[in-house]
């Protein structure tokens, strides 16, 4: 980690992230209830709606994701907290040492040297903690994007199997498709900003 990486910007910034996540399982737990209500939308549209029924599991399956996804991240979020808080005492604890003007007479040894090293050992250990953490968190925030592409295809696909059905159920259907479009664009949305909350840290 740089060393102007300062760990009170990583807190925050990790702070943005986790709060971008809990917005984006909210989005993701609504998009879960649509799927419930596409599925019995389906069995009462009956045969022409079929095909209904496998798009409903995939919305499920992208629920889940994006829920499992969150809680990762805020897990890793939580961890990061707790290293940036301890790596902010380590940095503020050598600067004070840093501005000590300590002289110690000829037969001593300088007391505050072990102290220093111990605490810049530590430091350092610190460092390379949330560095990992967060090349981490920036891995598992990408793959979700990845896989939540798959949001605009099974809307796509939705409108299609919508079409097919019987015209009482089309306008229903239709909605289904507009509301998994729409929620996978507002995560879309809270991942991007997560990223870039973590794009002026180095790591």
């Amino acid at each position: 980690m740089a060393e102007n990486n300062n760990a009170a910007e990583t807190f925050i910034s990790v702070a943005h992230v986790a709060s971008e996540l809990f917005k984006a399982q909210s989005i993701a737990e609504e998009l879960s209830i649509t799927s419930k209500n596409a599925r019995a939308l389906a069995v009462r549209a009956g045969s022409t709606a079929a095909g209904f029924n496998e798009i409903t599991r995939f919305i499920e399956g992208l629920s889940k994701l994006t829920i499992e996804a969150a809680r990762t991240v805020n897990t890793i979020a939580i961890s990061q907290t707790k290293i940036a808080s301890d790596l902010f005492r380590s940095q503020g604890f050598v600067a004070r040492l840093d501005n000590v003007n300590y002289k110690p007479c000829e037969t001593k040894k300088n007391e505050l040297t072990p102290i220093y090293e111990a605490v810049n050992i530590e430091k350092t250990i610190l460092e390379r903690k949330i560095s990992a953490s967060l090349r981490e968190l920036v891995d598992r925030l990408d793959e979700t994007k990845m896989e939540l592409r798959a949001t605009q295809v099974v809307s796509v696909v939705s409108r299609v199997e919508a079409a097919r059905a019987h015209e009482d159920f089309q306008n229903s259907l239709n909605s289904v498709a507009d509301k998994v479009s729409n929620a996978g664009q507002r995560i879309n949305s809270h991942l991007e900003k997560a990223r870039r909350h973590l794009s002026n840290l180095h790591y």
